[in-house]
């Protein structure tokens, strides 16, 4: 079953027609690093959403830049809808030390899920630790983050190479690819019971070009401030977006283990497959967003693209 969706031509011919480029022939080389504080030829926008009505209750500005001061590079972009799976794609260019930002309110709107960008050379994902991108998010609650994109560098050169299938694949597993976390972490949790805060968290689909739809399960370990934890567990689809007073809801909920006043933390574990994840909070002081710190890494995660 295909889950492909198309975007508006208007759409395509403003990206198409910001430059033509040269093929990069260089990148800035890295270690087998996740980060999101870094460059790579890979970035993964854990959450954008859209209203089609009112962007007040919900927009994404998503920014891309590549800080290559004498090279350009061809970009591929899959927008993954957390909701069905399904993909959306279109290719661009960026010149040398070129940035773009649009609002994905004008892109797709009434989507949410995340957002995969590729680097390639004629079509073909390919080497260019250069690339690093922000996103602005304001959600239907009026909740605000700013999430930076996790980069993947690329570790081997040049661009990959098909499998004997004849498919092209990307490998996140350390020799192609940098890995993908398996083991997250919320590093501090307030109570909820002041405290709005949403879990935003997914595992990259095996297939960008049709679209797929799995799912694993995922164990988490609850800590209070006291070092006192409580086990749970859930499963995530495509993409799944909850409040943690939905998700975590075990044990008499997360206000009985972290009660009003009270800090903790929260270490998810994938089983079955790699995890990436945000969180976007608000109370009555502070708002804001960050991407979930990995603990540990998945051995070997791929995903197949398309050729053209």
């Amino acid at each position: 079953m295909s889950y492909r969706r198309y975007l508006p031509a208007a759409i395509l011919f403003f990206f198409c027609s910001l430059s033509t480029l040269p093929v990069i022939v260089n990148a800035q080389s890295l270690s087998n690093n996740y980060s999101d504080i870094k460059p790579g030829s890979i970035l993964f926008f854990n959450r954008f959403t859209s209203n089609p009505v009112n962007t007040l209750q919900g927009d994404t500005q998503i920014n891309i830049t590549n800080h290559n001061q004498s090279k350009g590079i061809d970009i591929h972009f899959y927008i993954v809808d957390g909701s069905s799976c399904s993909v959306a794609d279109f290719g661009s260019s960026l010149n040398a030390s070129q940035t773009i930002s649009f609002l994905m309110s004008d892109f797709d709107p009434g989507i949410f899920g995340y957002l995969i960008v590729v680097a390639e050379d004629l079509g073909v994902p390919t080497q260019h630790n250069w690339l690093t991108g922000t996103s602005l998010v304001r959600e239907f609650d009026g909740r605000q983050g700013a999430l930076s994109a996790v980069s993947i560098g690329k570790l081997s050169a040049g661009p990959i190479t098909p499998d004997p299938d004849g498919e092209y694949r990307l490998k996140f597993n350390g020799s192609v690819y940098e890995k993908l976390p398996q083991i997250l972490a919320i590093p501090s949790v307030d109570s909820q019971v002041s405290t709005t805060s949403y879990l935003y968290i997914y595992t990259p689909s095996t297939n960008v070009y049709v679209g797929s739809s799995s799912s694993i399960t995922v164990s988490t370990l609850l800590y209070n401030d006291a070092s006192q934890s409580l086990s749970g567990s859930f499963s995530v689809g495509c993409y799944r977006q909850d409040s943690f007073f939905t998700v975590f809801n075990r044990g008499g909920g997360i206000n009985r283990h972290i009660p009003a006043g009270r800090t903790g933390w929260i270490r998810i574990s994938a089983s079955g497959g790699p995890i990436l994840g945000s969180v976007i909070t608000r109370n009555v002081m502070f708002q804001g967003g960050y991407n979930l710190p990995a603990i540990s890494l998945y051995s070997n995660h791929e995903i197949s693209v398309p050729n053209f």
